[in-house]
């Protein structure tokens, strides 16, 4: 019987479904030929051997623990991969010998990375050019065969898989002869002894995982493996990369362990590596001088966590890991701050998890979208702000040093350890530098978490969402401010000194720092905006006072044509000092709107009493209307044209003052609209913290009553084995008494029966005809016949 693929099977089912009978059948068929160009997407090995290696991480197999070794067998060099997840069934097998089956779901907190269904097919057939997989459940033992050497040697014009199972139960798949002897006729394996071997070491790692070995690996043009087994026993080198290393290049180029040891943002998974475990680390927390920023990209309703700090090992390794549902894509990514001949940001690492972003197929790149252009321009300058940030920190503590902050020896200012029992990470602290080989949680300095059941404690990423403080920008952003304030208003005239109103509050009205630097809940410097609402009502005092000068001094030209000051300009004036007063009532409104939210945010009990009383009197309300008021108000007035000098203003001028104008209204708008929002964010929050801790509290109430019940229950048990104890020592009382009056009968008894074996012995010696053998001298015969005896001689 013919056998079908899993993926041809698809295509039959796709053409039974959507055309009638009648209608021919036609089958895709994938060419040996495809093996090798599928695999032609991975340019660098260890992207291939990544591939294997998600494939045990991932939760459908959910290996603890994963082996990757060299070996030689019949003189090839192999490359082994074995995991002790769960295995795989014949089903599962099959799809993962075929193209574009993934059945990944995620499990909990733990996000699969495979996607697409071809990880092994386009990794293994990179490494070398055939593969056999070896796989054990509970109940089954398969093996399969991908090879192109066999495709070849057949003469196959389509993919062909030979595959067989062994179930437990004996219940074997007959067709499984012809692919058992394509197996034993064209690996690396000529006897079933052979195959139930590597089945076998599959046990030693766990009852259920799987073991695959590539062979015939892909060479260099001087016929050597592309890998470097000799140099380093512990380690898998790529020869090429070894070659044009530098100090330039970081180590996991070219070398399998420190790849491995990065691969994932927070591992739960051991890799050893030819017999060595690989020392994992939280690459966010092995950094020093740490700092957590947030990012909220436009296309992204949510904040995005970014790690900065200084590379403790190599100050020449530096950029940004940017990773993927935990697992690692680009490595060490040089910014555009950093590629500038300045070299500002050396030795600056950031961290970003960019699970919004798409990766390539072979993991190792994202599309080039627009979103990732913003990206990569927006993490530039978050990096070049924590560069400057550090540097004006290290500079005011230290004026007189001037040793550059990268060349300075540092240490990770955190240490964080993986227990190799239960695989969860736990933090020690700061001052020990050594580690054994292997950690348990049993040896924590920490009582808390010194048992491999108790959960992960919370990252300072989960703990505080808060942005780190930056002084250096909030000081340039502050002079900058003041500069632009002290600059003379260019529109003026010797004739009549008048000033443009401002129609909305200048930058400088927002306090400290940015939007995008606030914390969580964002402030507004009152002093501030209540000293730019003084100096905008003092210019319009000012203009009233001169527009009302009469011409009792020989100033002739301060007399304006009566038409003029009628009909264009205390109109306009009128109009805009009617549009200050409300301005500063809204903002007013807003001012307390704010303080509300600042106040609520100052715990839950705070809050919950701030939310109470903005539903009862709709200050919430009021303060977005404001804001929203505040928000239109300058947009309705750019709309009427307000004459401040003599005569008109030239068209041109007028438009490039409109323009500019607009300009800044709608930077402000932004501004207000994000503050806004994240007030909004703030406010919702709290709300949210007050559920569950009255949710936390109501479970608290639950089990404190349970604990009652249970005590008032230990309390009825304690007197009913009180009342039992008695008993049992009255009962215990009894039985000595009955035992010690058995004693005394028994003591009795012993010489009764001696003095009837001494009175059976005179009797006998009086009659001597008396047999008395057999009595039984408990029993009172003795007595009997004494009494006979005595009756006869009297």
């Amino acid at each position: 019987m013919q056998q079908h693929t899993a993926f041809e099977c698809i295509y039959i089912y796709f053409f039974f479904s959507h055309f009638s009978n009648q209608h021919p059948i036609f089958f895709m068929q994938i060419s040996p030929k495809f093996l090798h160009a599928n695999s032609t997407s991975h340019t660098w090995p260890f992207s291939a051997i990544a591939e294997l290696i998600d494939n045990a991480y991932d939760p459908d197999v959910h290996a603890r623990q994963i082996w990757i070794d060299w070996t030689r067998i019949r003189g090839l060099d192999c490359l082994s991969f074995m995991d002790n997840g769960e295995g795989l069934t014949r089903a599962r097998l099959h799809k993962m010998l075929s193209f574009g089956f993934s059945e990944k779901k995620a499990a909990k907190f733990h996000i699969p990375v495979g996607v697409y269904g071809n990880g092994f097919k386009s990794g293994s057939m990179r490494l070398g050019k055939d593969a056999i997989v070896f796989t054990k459940t509970r109940d089954t033992m398969s093996v399969g065969l991908l090879s192109q050497s066999y495709l070849e040697a057949i003469g196959a014009q389509r993919v062909l898989v030979p595959m067989i199972t062994f179930r437990r139960d004996g219940h074997n798949h007959v067709e499984d002869g012809a692919s058992l002897r394509a197996i034993l006729k064209h690996s690396l394996f000529n006897s079933e002894k052979e195959l139930f071997a590597e089945l076998r070491a599959i046990s030693a790692a766990g009852p259920t995982g799987t073991r695959i070995i590539i062979w015939n690996l892909r060479t260099t043009t001087n016929g050597e493996t592309e890998f470097d087994f000799d140099t380093d026993k512990y380690d898998i080198l790529i020869r090429a990369n070894i070659c044009d290393k530098s100090n330039m290049t970081p180590e996991s180029e070219y070398s399998l362990r420190a790849y491995c040891s990065i691969l994932y943002l927070k591992p739960h998974m051991q890799i050893i590596i030819r017999g060595q475990r690989v020392k994992s680390q939280l690459i966010s927390k092995s950094l020093a001088l740490i700092a957590q920023d947030n990012y909220r990209p436009s296309f992204l309703n949510k904040r995005v966590r970014i790690t900065f700090g200084y590379n403790t090992k190599s100050k020449e390794h530096y950029g940004i890991m940017m990773y993927h549902k935990n697992r690692l894509i680009k490595p060490y990514v040089k910014v555009s701050c950093q590629c500038k001949t300045e070299r500002k940001g050396v030795g600056v690492i950031g961290v970003i998890e960019c699970n919004f972003l798409q990766p390539t197929h072979n993991k190792q790149d994202f599309d080039d979208t627009d979103k990732y252009r913003k990206i990569m321009h927006n993490l530039s300058i978050k990096l070049e702000e924590y560069w400057n940030e550090i540097r004006y920190k290290r500079k005011k503590e230290d004026p007189k040093c001037t040793v550059a902050i990268e060349d300075v020896l540092k240490v990770p200012d955190q240490v964080w350890v993986q227990c190799d029992s239960c695989l969860k990470w736990r933090r020690l602290p700061d001052a020990i530098t050594e580690l054994p080989d292997k950690w348990f949680c049993s040896m924590n300095y920490d009582p808390q978490f010194r048992s491999c059941l108790v959960e992960e404690e919370l990252e300072d990423e989960e703990e505080d969402q808060k942005p780190y403080p930056k002084p250096f920008k909030r000081q340039r952003r502050n002079t900058k401010s003041l500069s632009e304030e002290n600059v003379p208003d260019s529109t003026q005239t010797p004739v009549v000194t008048t000033t443009q109103a401002p129609r909305h509050p200048p930058a400088s009205v927002m306090s400290g720092r940015s939007l995008a630097e606030r914390s969580p809940l964002p402030l507004i410097n009152l002093t501030a905006l209540s000293n730019s609402l003084r100096r905008v009502k003092q210019k319009f005092s000012a203009i009233e006072t001169q527009m009302e000068v009469t011409p009792s001094f020989p100033v002739p030209s301060l007399t304006l044509p009566q038409e003029l000051c009628s009909e264009t300009l205390w109109p306009a004036l009128n109009e805009e000092r009617k549009t200050l007063t409300q301005f500063d009532t809204l903002v007013s409104k807003a001012a307390c709107g704010m303080m509300e939210g600042i106040e609520s945010h100052q715990g839950p009990a705070a809050a919950e009493e701030t939310c109470e009383r903005d539903a009862s009197s709709g200050t919430g309300r009021e303060y977005n209307s404001a804001a929203e008021q505040i928000i239109e108000l300058p947009l309705k007035n750019e709309k009427k044209g307000v004459v401040h000098h003599e005569g008109h203003v030239d068209d041109e001028e007028g438009e490039e003052e409109e323009e500019c104008n607009l300009a800044e209204v709608q930077q402000w708008q932004d501004e207000l609209m994000e503050l806004m929002h994240e007030t909004a964010e703030e406010r919702d929050a709290c709300r949210q913290e007050l559920e569950v801790l009255r949710e936390h509290s109501a479970a608290l109430e639950d089990e404190r009553i349970q604990l009652i019940s249970r005590l008032e229950s230990v309390e009825e048990d304690k007197s009913r084995l009180s009342t039992l104890c008695d008993q049992l020592r009255s009962q215990l009382s009894e039985l000595r008494e009955h035992r010690q009056r058995g004693t005394e009968e028994k003591d009795d008894s012993s010489k009764l029966k001696t003095l009837r074996l001494n009175l059976s012995r005179l009797l006998v010696s009086f009659i001597p005809s008396l047999h008395l053998e057999h009595v039984d001298y408990n029993s009172d015969i003795i007595d009997t016949i004494l009494i006979q005896v005595l009756e006869h001689i009297t």
